[in-house]
């Protein structure tokens, strides 16, 4: 089965939806691609007509979402929200949009897959990114999500490889208008398989940036596990970078999960290990004088 690949569909959120269903007749401005750029609608009785003529039935649209952070797509004139439910995986899912005409996140049995307090999607991914200085070279983005993480990797690395292990995820990131870059530049490879699949198969030293953003470890320990972070070492090259998401998890409980990764990366052959912005910094580095460079 071939890569899905991104849809240019008009897709507004629950907010926009409620300013063209609460407008009066005549043009309105609003965003059809969730804030990448902005265009004209023309509201009439009943209907909003969009740029290209199609006609968006009011009632229709009223009925596709019932909060202001649903992404609903208008779809040749059909109105559905962006929400799948996998019978096999027992998961809904559903693209979320938590501050109007910005980045939306994806939200998969009710957690969401980026930081929302305060900040979008898009600049949380950002703010992760920078932790990682300079580029060249390849780098392996280990969850892909949405490919936020693997767009502004391939703006500084010569390319990115990134693997998804959940198809549903790829699904909704081909309708979001915020992915396109994941499915349009030429120095991305998706890799729908399993993180430690990709690994098995990369020759040693392949990259020189392994960027780490897993769900939680209560979502998925696997990810946090001393014998994945060997791994994580053999396929980077001397001097590679590896940033490792890790959050906040259980601290007013007084636990301290980014101080278990760094102990378990320093085992695995990490050296300057050190915490950033939301997890950890690690360099793959030879032993000097006894101590891990």
């Amino acid at each position: 089965m071939g890569m899905p690949a991104w849809r240019s569909v008009p897709i507004v959120s629950g907010r926009t939806a409620k300013r063209m269903l609460r407008a009066g007749e005549g043009a309105l401005e609003v965003s059809l691609d969730l804030g990448r750029s902005r265009a004209l609608v023309h509201v009439v009785a009943g209907a909003v007509l969009l740029p290209d003529g199609t006609r968006v039935d009011k009632d229709d649209l009223s009925d596709a979402f019932s909060k202001p952070e649903d992404c609903v797509r208008l779809d040749g004139g059909l109105c559905r929200k962006v929400y799948h439910y996998s019978e096999s995986e027992r998961k809904y899912y559903k693209l979320f949009q938590p501050f109007e005409d910005r980045a939306p996140t994806i939200v998969i049995n009710g957690a969401t897959m980026h930081t929302i307090v305060g900040k979008d999607p898009w600049a949380d991914a950002a703010d992760k990114d920078a932790c990682v200085r300079g580029g060249g070279g390849r780098a392996l983005d280990t969850c892909c999500g949405l490919g936020y993480s693997a767009q502004l990797l391939a703006a500084r690395f010569e390319g990115v490889t990134t693997c998804e292990v959940d198809a549903n995820v790829l699904e909704v990131a081909t309708v979001n208008p915020w992915s396109e870059g994941l499915f349009a530049a030429p120095n991305i490879e998706i890799r729908r398989a399993d993180l430690r699949e990709v690994l098995a198969a990369c020759t040693p030293g392949q990259f020189a940036c392994i960027f780490h953003d897993p769900p939680t470890v209560y979502q998925a320990g696997e990810l946090y596990a001393e014998g994945l972070y060997r791994r994580f070492a053999a396929a980077l090259s001397p001097g590679g970078v590896l940033y490792h998401y890790v959050g906040e998890p259980g601290k007013k409980h007084g636990q301290d999960y980014a101080g278990g990764v760094m102990r378990r990366l320093r085992n695995a052959g990490f050296g300057r290990v050190r915490r950033v912005t939301g997890g950890v910094l690690a360099f793959k580095g030879a032993l000097r004088g006894g101590r891990q460079a």
